[in-house]
């Protein structure tokens, strides 16, 4: 089993990143792995999971170390409301590959609240050191879309772990299209906790843990993003993906 050392990360408990096909319920649940290590080199998250060797699956190991204190970040200091439209982010940029992942986030004003909590978990440079990932990026909008007293809890110092452990529902160690975002699949974060992919409307419409993907494949250097319109919240009951 490949392993992927993220060090140093707050003091986080989260392990693998694991695709598992659930097309049907009478069919045992395959695993496709996720970590650096390409779909092709693999299967694909639905039709091939079922060929997938579970002692191959790669995972995303994190090393717990100390939480550094820093100072808290207001809620009054996010902003709630996306700046443009979303069918029009990042259309400005000529070629997005030229850039990574965190430099096309930084660069969208509808992603600036979703920045700051990235930095506010002292995530960026875990992220940098993934060769590729893919980014469920939550508009502005989105976290409107939390109780006030709710998105507080996540910013005071000592609640930066369950910041972290938020944040962390949003990244996948490798990159995915959203072609290979098949229905009735599932991401899993923990042992206990997975976020359920679902396509409907003919596959016009993704859903990943009930966050609409509202644009997509939008190409880095180092990976892609899908833009979303609800938070993740990582949770054990399949069918409570996001808090709307």
């Amino acid at each position: 089993m490949k392993k992927i050392i993220l060090n140093p990360l707050a003091a986080m408990v989260l392990a693998a990143f694991t695709m598992y096909g659930c097309a049907s319920s009478n069919e045992n649940l395959g695993t496709t792995a996720m970590g650096g290590t390409s779909m092709s080199e693999t299967a694909t998250m639905a039709g091939n999971a079922s060929d997938t060797n579970r002692d191959d699956v790669d995972v995303l190991v994190v090393e717990e170390q100390a939480v550094v204190p820093v100072a808290t970040l207001s809620v009054t200091a996010l902003t709630m409301d996306n700046l443009v439209e979303v069918g029009d982010m990042f259309e400005d940029i000529d070629d997005t590959e030229q850039y990574d992942v965190m430099s096309l986030i930084k660069s969208s004003p509808n992603l600036s609240t979703f920045v700051k909590l990235i930095e506010q978990a002292d995530m960026v440079d875990d992220l940098q050191r993934v060769d590729k990932l893919t980014l469920f990026a939550p508009t502005n909008e989105a976290f409107s879309k939390i109780p006030e007293e709710k998105l507080e809890s996540f910013l005071m110092p000592e609640n930066k772990a369950l910041l972290y452990r938020v944040l962390q529902a949003h990244v996948l160690p490798s990159d995915v299209s959203s072609a290979q975002l098949e229905d009735n699949t599932r991401i899993q974060m923990s042992e206990d906790s997975y976020i359920p992919v679902e396509r409907r409307l003919n596959g016009s419409v993704t859903t990943v843990g009930g966050a609409q993907v509202v644009k997509n494949d939008i190409e880095a250097s180092n990976g892609r993003i899908h833009v979303i319109d609800a938070v993740i919240m990582p949770t054990e009951n399949v069918n409570q993906g996001t808090l709307r």
